[in-house]
């Protein structure tokens, strides 16, 4: 896990401005600093490491192929790594300097070229530049577990880890104007969905493509995979066999996520998501796991007293750290300025300090991220499926005019879910309302000062129209698509990394991913419960009174604290 950064321009490349932004990403990569140029200076990567994987001096980057063609910064993990390494000993003659999964990447490119990318399995951001042809290639994983940005000219293109970096170069400093079309977005998702950024000439690199940039600085992009194109769900299928192969499955997944030269553990939260992942990975390791929860003195959102029972069931060696308000204005203004553009998701203060926790002991965790998205776990798909249905429609006028009359807060609050809106905005408009967030019309009419400057968020799901997917199934589509992606794994990269942690997402590992969106519903949800499945095989492992519970969340007091030393922001 780590930092990248690169240029390519027409112009000669200025040392001291690929410097400063390389050294932005410190953060990122604590244990090393590298910067190549080519020969004629018109190409520089930079990149700050994590070490992981091997920990030599040798397996530094940037890392250039056996041929010195083309050089290569990297962000992430491939777990198949050694799989591929003896693919290309065997099938094309390779040979192998260090033991690190960067060399491999690289080496594949040389055989496979941009296709290589199919081949990994893991969490990635990777830059290669091509030398001889004075061009730079860029991927991104499949479900945008980790981030790249990039800013491009006529002239002149940078991209990075994250977006302090690229402004550290003055000449995008100088190009770059607040974004005023994503504020409307904003204020009803909470994040800025991709390719948008805060500023107008910054762009995220979208997940699941290939980019390639020459002499014309035109970014080419392909798509390489895609969420869509693996929603095919069967029909009747066989419970115990789904059972035993998806176990195995995510099995895998996880013992493949315990590859590491350093110290490991895992965010244990209590719940079902997080406490599978951590059952299944003590099976594999040899002394009891280390695990972290965060808690609060508010004891209303307080999990930590499962979280220790469920350590306690699984044998691990477990910490937490209680939060209280002071913590949270302690990190406040870090956490406002590290995440570099609007973002409401307050669970990242906590992330943070978890992360702040975890980094003390070990460098890379595991977590469960993914399950709400894929097993229907979240409250959004439940408003979803009663509003897809017949008798909702016919009711739900006349049930709005009542609750919107009744001057309590929370019945207004479904009085506004039941708004009638268009196809193409009812997603975002269930996701906005599950999360006490602002509607499209609300923002239209209460907040922009120039209602013309009003760019409504839309998502057409006519892809997946050939598909017999519920309301939920659907909602859960756009949120791997857009919350997933753009909100809480940019939480748990940028709070884990501020600390030089690495998190690992077994659940988001892309084939069980795949196999997951290809689930009947019934074994997602049974008897109005979610995570039927997952809950299923947490059953081999804990006791049916730490599973059979009501869904937390990962939620702060905000108003408690908005009441107290955090009026101020009011």
């Amino acid at each position: 896990m780590c930092g990248i950064v690169g240029i390519i321009s027409l112009d000669r490349v200025d040392h001291t401005q690929i410097e400063r932004m390389t050294s932005a990403l410190s953060h990122r990569g604590p244990d090393a600093l590298g910067i190549s140029y080519n020969p004629t200076d018109t190409i520089a990567l930079g990149h700050t490491r994590l070490s992981i994987i091997d920990l030599s001096v040798a397996a530094n980057q940037p890392f250039y192929s056996r041929d010195g063609r083309y050089v290569i910064v990297f962000n992430g993990e491939v777990y198949n790594f050694q799989q591929l390494k003896n693919e290309l000993i065997e099938g094309h003659g390779a040979s192998f300097k260090t033991h690190s999964d960067t060399e491999v990447i690289v080496e594949a490119f040389c055989v496979w070229g941009v296709r290589m990318v199919e081949r990994l399995q893991g969490m990635f951001a990777i830059a290669i530049a091509d030398h001889l042809e004075q061009k730079l290639f860029l991927f991104r994983d499949r479900l945008g577990k980790k981030p790249l940005y990039y800013f491009q000219s006529d002239a002149f293109f940078a991209f990075a880890s994250e977006i302090k970096s690229l402004l550290k170069h003055p000449f995008v400093r100088g190009h770059v104007q607040l974004n005023r079309n994503v504020i409307n977005t904003f204020l009803h998702l909470g994040y800025i969905p991709e390719p948008n950024t805060i500023y107008t000439t910054i762009n995220k690199f979208p997940a699941g493509h290939v980019g390639e940039i020459g002499n014309g600085f035109k970014l080419n992009l392909k798509r390489y995979w895609c969420i869509e194109d693996h929603v095919i769900v069967k029909g009747s299928q066989n419970t115990e066999d789904i059972k035993r192969h998806f176990g195995a499955l995510l099995d895998g997944a996880v013992q493949k996520r315990l590859i590491s030269d350093v110290p490991l553990g895992a965010f244990l939260s209590g719940g079902t998501d997080s406490s599978l992942v951590t059952a299944l990975a003590s099976r594999h390791v040899s002394r009891s796991l280390k695990t972290f929860s965060i808690g609060f003195k508010e004891s209303k959102f307080d999990e930590s007293g499962f979280a220790k029972q469920v350590a306690r069931h699984l044998k691990t060696d477990h910490t937490e750290y209680v939060l209280a308000e002071k913590d949270a204005v302690d990190l406040l203004d870090t956490y406002l300025r590290h995440f570099d553009e609007p973002f409401a998701d307050t669970s990242a203060i906590p992330t943070m300090l978890v992360s702040k926790l975890a980094r003390k002991e070990v460098k890379v965790v595991l977590t469960g991220d993914g399950g709400d998205e894929l097993f229907q776990g979240y409250g959004a798909y439940a408003w979803a499926d009663r509003l897809g249905s017949g008798m909702w429609k016919l009711l739900k006028g006349p049930l709005r005019a009542g609750v919107m009359m009744s001057g309590n807060s929370r019945l207004q609050r479904i009085g506004h879910m039941l708004d009638n809106v268009d196809s193409e905005r009812i997603r975002s408009h269930i996701f906005s309302q599950e999360q006490y967030l602002f509607t499209q019309q609300e923002i239209k009419e209460n907040l922009l000062i120039n209602t013309s400057d009003f760019i409504p968020f839309e998502y057409n799901e006519n892809i997946l129209s050939e598909q017999n997917l519920s309301a939920g199934e659907r909602q859960a589509i756009f949120d791997l698509r857009f919350y997933l992606k753009d909100d809480l794994l940019v939480k748990v990269d940028r709070a884990s990394m501020f600390y030089g942690l690495e998190c690992r997402c077994p659940l988001l590992d892309h084939h069980v991913v795949e196999y997951a969106l290809s689930l009947n519903r019934s074994l997602k949800i049974r008897d109005g419960k979610s995570k039927w499945l997952l809950k299923e095989l947490l059953r081999e492992h804990l006791p049916g009174s730490l599973i059979d519970r009501p869904k937390w969340g990962f939620s702060v007091p905000l108003m408690n604290w908005l009441k107290g030393d955090l009026r101020y922001l009011i």
